[in-house]
């Protein structure tokens, strides 16, 4: 396997890859994906700009590829992909390891951003290290759209959010009852205040007995 900065040569392998990213993520959320070319004409756009774009060959095969961007002095993981076939193999790990050395040329940190219904990424991501997720994107929807109950209620620190519910999340039973019993709670007019001290009674007490029992 080897890891090559993207060159003309192999622009037709990595629109191929960029488009099978999204055509796979749409169907993780039950969305509808753009037109193939759409996706191909982006890509291109984003190597022509000077992006920095890696590939994993396997042979003479593309296996996967990383793209980095650049955008107010920080750089940003946008997008990072392995074809099914080639997943298990450490290429993954790969692609990341040769962005950060090459952005540790200009930089001493590497960003990125995670939709929280993708457990799997956010797994991959913490163990290389990733540990940090401090933003939250908000919308406010100033006429009706088309968004429909599709969501999930979460929170951080005891306030209500929502996310949207895919067609491929990988919640276990727990985390469902616990996402349903917080739209329960919010749903009849719990507070941000109510909820801390739920939580705080909660790891005050019955969570530090429970620690205890085990020493």
């Amino acid at each position: 396997m080897r890891i090559i900065r993207l060159t003309e040569g192999h622009l037709g392998d990595f629109q191929t890859l960029y488009t099978e990213f999204f055509m796979e993520l749409r169907e993780k959320q039950g969305w509808k994906p753009d037109r193939e070319e759409a996706y191909r004409k982006e890509a291109e756009g984003y190597f022509r700009r000077g992006d920095l774009i890696f590939l994993a060959l396997e042979g003479a095969k593309a296996a996967g590829f990383i793209r980095v961007s650049s955008r107010e002095d920080c750089f940003w993981v946008e997008e990072i992909y392995v074809r099914p076939e080639f997943r298990g193999k450490g290429i993954g790990r790969a692609l990341v390891e040769r962005a950060e050395k090459e952005v540790l040329k200009h930089d001493s940190s590497l960003y990125l951003l995670v939709l929280p219904q993708d457990k799997d990424a956010i797994g991959f991501w913490k163990k290389l290290g990733y540990d940090t997720i401090n933003t939250i994107e908000l919308v406010k929807d100033i006429k009706e759209t088309s968004r429909g109950e599709g969501f999930h209620t979460i929170e951080i620190l005891g306030e209500r959010f929502r996310i949207f519910k895919w067609k491929g999340e990988k919640f276990t039973d727990e985390e469902k009852r616990f996402m349903e019993l917080l739209e329960e709670f919010y749903g009849k007019g719990g507070t941000k205040k109510e909820f801390l001290e739920l939580v705080n009674r909660a790891l005050g007490g019955g969570w530090s007995d429970h620690g205890n029992q085990g020493n």
